[in-house]
């Protein structure tokens, strides 16, 4: 079963004209970037550890009690979504092994990445067999997955499409999006936490100028929607304080005119 997956996925692969050293190349550069995303983030719970600790140390006035439950719950939701993305990574693992799914990070959110070369013919929506077979693994960890929504969005490449089904990229990324939802929901994800998008050719994850960015950018992606209390707490913002006035110069008192001389009476000649 996973040799044939993967015969499929370099069947697909030659298909479209790409190397088979090219296309491992991209993934790896996917999974470095991923592994760099968690790396990052694990320094900064280091780091919030490490201000939280100093903070503590402290005589809490107001301001500084402040601060330190800021930084607890940057780290709280830092350390929320180190744990989510490796639970996310063992779920999908052989998945990704398989070269069917890349798990990345974009924007702070755990995304699941799949090529739509393994799941649509060039133009079309109907998913293929291969593509099935890629949805149904999929599915089957999203049902154990409780409390959570998940947004697929279809995503295109440059190339442009004009129709009479699709006049654009647009209605074909969402048409494929809306595709994929189906199928989720038929293999048992429940509606309630699925959502549909189309991007087109507006969202790249790679240069669309070779042909492997091109075949990056043709995917699904199904983005982990966060919940509310995941999110970093927003500072609030506070009114700008008006400038105040110029001072005005101090007023003052005019010159008083010059004293005109005295008149005198002319002397009679």
């Amino acid at each position: 079963m996973k040799r044939a997956a993967i015969l499929a996925v370099l069947l697909s692969v030659t298909a479209c004209g790409i190397p088979k050293s090219q296309y491992d190349a991209a993934i790896q550069e996917e999974q470095r970037k991923a592994k760099e995303q968690h790396d990052a983030d694990a320094k900064a719970l280091a780091d919030a550890s490490s201000k939280i600790m100093a903070l503590e140390g402290q005589q809490t006035d107001a301001e500084t009690k402040a601060q330190l439950e800021e930084l607890r719950a940057q780290k709280a939701a830092a350390d929320a979504r180190a744990r989510l993305f490796d639970d996310f990574v063992k779920k999908f693992q052989k998945m990704v092994d398989a070269g069917k799914l890349d798990i990345t990070t974009r924007r702070g959110q755990i995304v699941l990445a799949l090529a739509t070369d393994v799941l649509f013919d060039q133009g079309k929506t109907e998913i293929k067999p291969e593509g099935k077979t890629a949805l149904e693994e999929v599915a089957a960890a999203l049902k154990g997955v409780s409390g959570r929504r998940f947004q697929v969005a279809g995503h295109t490449d440059t190339y442009p499409i004009k129709t009479k089904e699709f006049p654009s990229n647009w209605e074909l990324s969402n048409a494929r999006a809306l595709a994929v939802v189906k199928l989720l929901i038929e293999k048992g994800v429940k509606p309630e936490s699925l959502s549909a998008a189309g991007y087109a050719e507006f969202d790249p994850a790679q240069s669309n100028g070779s042909p492997t960015g091109r075949a990056k950018n043709r995917r699904i992606e199904i983005v982990l929607v966060p919940n509310i209390e995941e999110l970093v707490k927003i500072p609030e913002l506070r009114p700008a304080t008006p400038p105040k006035p110029p001072t005005p110069p101090p007023a003052t008192t005019a010159p008083k005119p010059p004293t005109p001389p005295p008149a005198t009476t002319a002397k009679k000649p």
